[in-house]
């Protein structure tokens, strides 16, 4: 059994550098931003932040207007295929209508490289994996361009 270590955001840096999962800090928010899922089509933000007793990572998308019934219908069908991930709509007055995908892991009683390992991986191809599955649904704002852009997308902070 792996040693558990105490979580701290430089171990989690640190571990990430190691299981070449690639990220980047803004400075404009304590997360840290998930390249991989950053750069797909529709994705605002995907973030890893270190609570007091559990990592959280999230993932929003700009969801289309136009999709949101739709939308809202097929959540039953992603919470219930993807028991890890927790998905759902962000509704304010100020921004456009998000949908988040999440999912926390205690780390109170410490935490291992592998645990870390599995989890970010885990969460990384299933979000992946509803990304591309709601793009092809057209329920996402995607850019206009021609989708060759290879630039992270930017913070939104």
């Amino acid at each position: 059994m792996a040693f558990l270590h105490e979580v701290d955001s430089d171990l989690i840096l640190k571990w990430l550098e190691s299981l070449r999962i690639s990220h980047y800090l803004c400075g404009n928010c304590q997360g840290i931003h998930i390249t991989e899922l950053q750069e797909m089509e529709g994705v605002l933000e995907s973030r890893l932040f270190l609570d007091e007793s559990c990592l959280i990572f999230t993932t929003e998308l700009e969801v289309c207007n136009s999709a949101l019934f739709a939308l809202q219908a097929d959540l039953l069908r992603v919470n219930g295929t993807y028991a890890h991930l927790k998905a759902f709509l962000d509704t304010s007055d100020n921004y456009a209508v998000r949908l988040i995908l999440c999912n926390t892991l205690w780390t109170c009683s410490g935490l291992s490289a592998e645990q870390l390992d599995i989890f970010m991986r885990a969460l990384i191809e299933a979000k992946a994996e509803v990304i591309q599955s709601f793009q092809e649904e057209g329920y996402l704002t995607l850019s206009a361009d021609d989708g060759n852009n290879t630039a992270p997308a930017s913070a939104l902070h």
